[in-house]
């Protein structure tokens, strides 16, 4: 379990003892004897100096607590609570320092997340699903009998999934009853009940088994919602936030909502914003909680959560006043494997190295030369292609860059690229190693 008193000094990242690490793991040098995950910020590595083989993600130690300071004024300025998605890190070391800058709780996705979010001592899990396997339905009972701290929250869209919770709690008779959410949904978007009928119709259903099931919030999803053009899209999102509140407003009125307080939750990474001041609009007569699960603010990126930020800035100037935003904290260094013709290089790193899901990653800076002086790279500098192994940079002709210089990569939705490093390295300004984060994918 997590010790949260052995933290290093100023990230404040939880040591995890039970892992270790050694030679097979990527991004570690080839000569190094097995060592434990703390061990990592002892060895006086650095970036530049290339005492670690490239390709090597790092976190950079000044953004990600930027970047932690940022969400907690965002989410003070609206009132609102903080669940942030776990699955953009599966870091459980990032985990605790969320919780111990104030989150609320750790949303995720699968029944592996839970796992190993419980293996370290994470007990506010926030479900963003619906569970209908019977057997994940079942781990959950059985840890609710087994630890009376675990406050577990899912979600349910149907009557399949409503019918299924009072099956499985039949098997476990002292089990505390599972504490769910209706999903709301938007055409052509995710899952979730698309009309306040469908959603009235799961509510009645739970309504009957009370013993089983206590009917706790509504929940959405904006982020997935799609248009021809940002206006419209911002368009329909206001037009499902409404939907949201409305359902719940007439939920609450018809006392259909048996929890300690009513959650609202919704609010991805790109609209935020309009979450936070739409959900905290309705008025219950009972305690309530407008809960946000923005997940990439903690590592932010280089193009489309970039984008999406400068947007919310736009739309809503109170975050702008807030005086600071978020900036990037992950980055993969590679090394220019070969300048075969002009304006071409190739580097040592693709596919199973950074994320090129939303954008292809962007050159930021280089490194070359006996005394390592780091430049930015112009926009001139373009990754157009990347194979498994190699990035495909278009550069100017007379590029300075040789075969053998570093350059750093700013990548695009962090999500995928932290599920490909079983470790990452934290530096701090001088890019030294002081520190390691370890994966769960």
């Amino acid at each position: 379990m997590l010790n949260a008193r052995t933290q290093t000094k100023l990230l404040h990242i939880p040591l995890l003892p039970d892992v270790r690490i050694d030679s097979r793991t990527k991004g570690m040098p080839g000569k190094i004897a097995d060592m434990s995950l703390a061990d990592i910020g002892q060895q006086g590595w650095n970036i530049l100096r290339r005492d670690l083989p490239t390709p090597i993600a790092v976190l950079d130690r000044g953004a990600i607590e930027e970047n932690s300071r940022w969400i907690a004024a965002v989410t003070a300025h609206y009132g609102v609570s903080l669940c942030p998605h776990g699955k953009t890190t599966m870091a459980p070391q990032l985990f605790r320092k969320q919780l111990d800058d104030g989150c609320w709780g750790i949303t995720l996705s699968t029944q592996h997340h839970v796992q190993v979010a419980r293996h370290y001592g994470v007990s506010r899990i926030f479900l963003a699903n619906q569970i209908l396997d019977p057997s994940f339905l079942s781990y959950i009972a059985q840890a609710q009998i087994e630890d009376p701290a675990f406050d577990f929250y899912f979600l349910v869209d149907s009557l399949e999934g409503a019918e299924l919770l009072e099956q499985v709690a039949a098997k476990h008779p002292s089990h505390r009853p599972f504490q769910v959410l209706i999903e709301l949904g938007s055409p052509f978007a995710r899952s979730g009940c698309r009309t306040e009928a469908d959603a009235r119709a799961v509510a009645d259903c739970l309504m009957g088994m009370r013993h089983a099931v206590a009917l706790v919030g509504i929940e959405g999803f904006e982020g997935s919602i799609r248009g021809s053009d940002r206006a419209e899209i911002e368009s329909r999102v206001a037009d499902f936030l409404a939907y949201m509140t409305k359902t719940a407003s007439n939920f609450a009125a018809n006392g259909l909502f048996s929890g300690r307080e009513i959650l609202l939750t919704a609010g991805g990474s790109a609209y935020f914003d309009l979450v936070a001041k739409a959900l905290s609009l309705p008025v219950f007569d009972k305690p309530s909680r407008v809960v946000l699960r923005s997940g990439c603010y903690i590592s932010h990126d280089a193009g489309m959560y970039e984008r999406e930020i400068a947007r919310a800035l736009e739309r809503s100037p109170e975050l702008a006043r807030l005086g600071a935003k978020p900036r990037q904290a992950l980055t993969v260094w590679t090394t220019v494997q070969s300048r075969p013709e002009p304006g071409l290089a190739f580097l040592n790193a693709g596919r199973r190295d950074v994320s090129y899901d939303a954008h292809l990653p962007r050159p930021l800076r280089c490194a070359s030369g006996a005394a390592l002086t780091v430049r930015n790279l112009p926009q001139t500098y373009e990754i157009i292609m990347l194979n498994d192994q190699h990035a495909y940079l278009k550069c100017p002709e007379d590029s300075h860059l040789r075969p053998g210089d570093m350059v750093e990569l700013g990548i695009s939705h962090p999500c995928t690229t932290f599920d490909k490093w079983d470790v990452l390295c934290v530096i701090d300004e001088n890019f030294d190693v002081v520190d390691a984060v370890k994966t769960f994918f």
